[in-house]
């Protein structure tokens, strides 16, 4: 009797929140970067919140896939597709441990992520860039031109500083991948005529994008840089979903590619691959055939 109270009271005590605590653990052993382990914390209270506590063992995976649907019902299918893959991960640690007998998320398949944000061409930045000018926004005038011509993410941009300027160069951590860039200040995107230096020696405070002598906050530069684009183009005039900052990553990397700059490191990435999927233009443009004047010779 004495041991099936104490099974009874070990089974009781494996609930879902009790096994996160363990794998939490498990991931702190594992080399992540600091935007990924940032993503699995938030994703995990979310889980404890939906399923925190019932026994582990209990899982269906009809508990899988409602979990997976508050973020496919509000159209968020990267964020789905993470929350899928950690669940997976959770359950499958679990099954290793004893915890369970079986992995609850094998019957679910991974959510599709369907791009549908548009991208920005040259003409729309330029067109968004006159905005802000015209309205006198000249932090967002300066942060669009800093995207441009770095390439960088909006959470690198808003944190670079004149000090982290070493040897003509401007250093950079990533923030999402930690990847180490080292950007000559000369470097110029010739589209707008404009280089890292001239936006440097423009900067009248440490930060280059600073609002008070404060860095600006990222979601400052995606509501700012939404607004101006809003009067700018009506929502009817994008294909997808609006562009957002981010784009102006995208159209940076092809404009340096006319360039031949090295785009691959330019945007900090490890594989050509990723980088291409910047250079797709997702059919906004039209890609120009170049040929030499030596084929009409």
């Amino acid at each position: 009797m004495f041991f099936l109270s104490k099974l009874f009271q070990s089974n009781k005590l494996k609930t879902v929140n009790l096994w996160l605590d363990e794998y939490v653990k498990i991931l702190a052993e594992r080399e992540l970067k600091p935007k990924t382990r940032e993503i699995k914390a938030y994703l995990i209270k979310v889980i404890r919140r939906e399923i925190g506590e019932q026994l582990v063992k209990v899982i269906t995976p009809a508990d899988i896939a409602k979990i997976i649907k508050i973020y496919t019902d509000q159209d968020k299918a990267p964020s789905a597709k993470n929350m899928y893959h950690l669940l997976t991960d959770v359950f499958r640690e679990a099954y290793a441990q004893g915890w369970n007998d079986k992995n609850p998320v094998d019957p679910i398949k991974c959510p599709k992520v369907v791009v549908k944000r548009s991208r920005m061409t040259f003409n729309e930045f330029k067109k968004i860039l006159n905005e802000a000018e015209k309205t006198d926004n000249k932090v967002m005038h300066k942060a669009m031109m800093l995207a441009l011509v770095t390439g960088q993410r909006r959470s690198d941009i808003a944190v670079m500083k004149k000090s982290n300027v070493k040897r003509n160069h401007l250093l950079i951590d990533q923030y999402k991948t930690g990847a180490k860039i080292a950007l000559p200040v000369k470097l110029e995107c010739k589209k707008i005529g404009m280089s890292l230096r001239d936006i440097i020696d423009s900067s009248k405070n440490d930060y280059l994008i600073s609002i008070n002598n404060k860095p600006i906050k990222l979601e400052s530069i995606t509501k700012q840089f939404a607004q101006l684009r809003d009067r700018t183009f009506k929502r009817s005039y994008w294909t997808g979903t609006p562009t957002t900052f981010h784009e102006i990553r995208s159209l940076a990397e092809r404009l340096y590619r006319e360039q031949n700059i090295d785009t691959m490191t330019l945007l900090g990435h490890k594989s050509q691959q990723m980088t291409d999927k910047y250079n797709d233009n997702r059919g906004r443009e039209y890609k120009k055939l170049k040929v030499s004047k030596s084929t009409y010779l």
